[in-house]
Parts: C-alpha cells; structure tokens; sequence
C-alpha cells in the first residue's frame, strides 16, 4: 500500500505528519478560541466547569497570541528547512521560486487572524501528497472527490491561461521577425534533409505510376498529334508523299514509325522513372528540388512560413482555451 521505499521517504512522511498533527491542533486551538470569545460559551464555561474556565482563560486565552507565535515559529522552521533542501536538490529552477510554489505556507505562517485560514491549504495539500502516495486512501469519500474536482478544474484553468499567453508571445515573436523561422529551417528541417529527400522520392516515383497510368491513351494521343503537325512541316517527308504510286503510303507509314518510336521512348523513360531500380534518379531530381528549398529560399516563402506558424498557434492556443463542459472531454494528463 505505502510508497515509502526509503528511509528518507520514511523520515519525510514522519515530518509530514507531526507537521499535520501541528496544524490541526493549532486551526482547533483557534476555533476554539473564536468560539470562547464570540459566542457565549464562555459564561456558560465559567457557570459549569469553573476549573476548566480558569485554566483556559489564565493560561491560554491571555497568552493565545504568543502560543499562537510559537505554533508559527515550529512552520516557520520548517518551511525554512524545506527551502533549503529544495535550493540543494535544485527542485526549481530558481532558488528563490519555492516560497512563490508554497505560497499558502509563508502566508500562514503570518501571526494575522486574517491569515491563519491559509494554514488549512497547508492541511489540504498534506492530504492529497499522502494521497498520491497512496499513504491513505479517501478516493470513495464525496469529500475528496469535490474537492479533486474543483482543484483539477481550478488547476487546468491556471495551467490553460499560462500555455494562452505563452503561445501569444511566441505568436508575437514569430510576426517580430525573430529569427524563429531560420532556426526551424537550420535545426530542424536541415537534419532530417535525407529523410525529407528520400520521402519526396518515393513520392515522385508513386506519383509518376499513378498519373502516367491514368494519363497514358491521353499522352499517346499528344504524342501523334504533335508528330503528325510537325510531319505536315517538313519538306524532306512532304517531297516523299509526292513520290507517284508510293509516296503517300509511305510518308503514312513513316509517320507511325516516328510516332510510335517517340511514344515508345518516352513510354519506357517514364516506367524506368517509376521503377525501384532507378530511385538514384529520382533521388537527385528531389535533392536538387529540396536544396533548392532549402538554400534559396525567398522572402515570400519565408512569409508564408511565418504566417503558418502564426496560425498554427493560434489554433493550439484555442483549442487550449475550450471549456470542457463545452467540448469533449479531453483525456487526463
């Protein structure tokens, strides 16, 4: 059940819970008192368990303030001792963020009125680390599952509003001209350049079967017709038409040997494009085309890539921003 492997995690929980045992002692000590001063139990005290009244009114009520102060110095003490070991474990990344994380801490551990309720955060977040450790389990209790509730939807709205700004800086700098878009270019897209060559050959090769087995009657027939036009041009097969008996029959023929010899040609440097055994073919006609991309690329393109991120962040940030009680329910992370 406990998740105490060690004897630090074991000496930590200890901590934890003499500090929970101090806590709820100290929140029951001011109640009590808040209840001793503003209602009328104390008359009611006074009439029917004397001893009790004077003991609580000599001892604790005229020195609630320094007992109080001195419940404040033991969390103090430790929310000191906490710092440290989080600054030596580097748990942040700056030294100084711990008492900004716990803030509800260094608030309570104010000797204000107005600032004891924060030391019952302290109580709540104790629970949920024993919680999570599986230290106790209070996941069937209504309680636990409102208040995991409400801290989860309380979490996911702060974390959803963090991760909007961030996005509309990074939209900000993106459109400032940052050099955001050269370094996608230069650490990103320029390591995978082979991968990038190889999947535009392989796509080439795919496109080239596909089209040229769709498009092949209507390419034979361009073929003839661009043969027969520049027959009808040339003198040397027109002086053979004119050839008596023969020549008409000739220049015909002649023609489809042209035609079909042309066709065959580009027929057979189009499979040889699309066969596996010519990729190396492919493979320049797509680096020089990426290269060219890549090395020479115009501010236009620049531009475009710019707004594309623009967009795509700004999609990200809206999805982000999407109540769940108005989209699907987005999985737990």
């Amino acid at each position: 059940m406990a998740k105490l492997r060690t004897d630090r995690d074991s000496a930590l929980f200890a901590l934890d819970v003499a500090m929970l045992v101090l806590i709820v002692a100290n929140l029951a000590l001011i109640l009590f008192e808040w209840i001793y001063v503003g209602t009328p139990l104390r008359g009611v005290l006074e009439g029917a368990w004397p001893a009790f009244y004077r003991f609580y009114e000599d001892t604790i009520h005229e020195h609630f303030f320094w007992i109080d102060l001195a419940f404040v110095a033991v969390f103090f003490a430790e929310l000191m001792g906490q710092w440290i070991v989080a600054i030596i474990e580097r748990r942040y990344h700056r030294w100084f963020f711990y008492p900004f994380v716990h803030w509800y801490d260094v608030l309570g551990c104010i000797p204000v009125a107005s600032f004891r309720f924060f030391r019952v955060l302290r109580v709540v977040s104790m629970v949920f680390k024993m919680q999570r450790l599986e230290l106790i389990d209070l996941k069937n209790t209504s309680l636990y599952r409102t208040a995991d509730k409400y801290r989860n939807v309380l979490t996911e709205e702060i974390s959803d509003r963090v991760v909007a700004n961030v996005l509309t800086d990074l939209q900000r700098e993106v459109q400032e001209d940052n050099p955001l878009v050269e370094r996608i270019f230069e650490e990103v897209v320029e390591p995978k350049r082979e991968f990038l060559v190889a999947a535009a050959s392989e796509r080439l090769q795919k496109a080239t079967n596909r089209t040229y087995a769709l498009y092949r009657h209507d390419a034979e027939q361009y073929v003839e017709r661009r043969i027969a036009e520049a027959v009808e041009q040339n003198e040397e097969i027109g002086r053979i038409a004119q050839v008596p008996m023969v020549g008409e029959r000739l220049s015909v023929l002649l023609e489809r040997a042209i035609s079909d010899i042309t066709f065959h040609v580009i027929n057979g440097m189009i499979e040889d494009l699309g066969a596996s055994e010519n990729n190396p073919v492919l493979n320049q006609v797509a680096e020089i085309s990426v290269n060219t991309v890549l090395q020479e690329g115009s501010e236009d393109l620049e531009d475009e890539t710019r707004e594309a991120i623009v967009e795509a962040l700004e999609m990200v940030k809206e999805q982000v921003l999407v109540q769940p009680s108005i989209a699907k329910p987005r999985p737990r992370r």
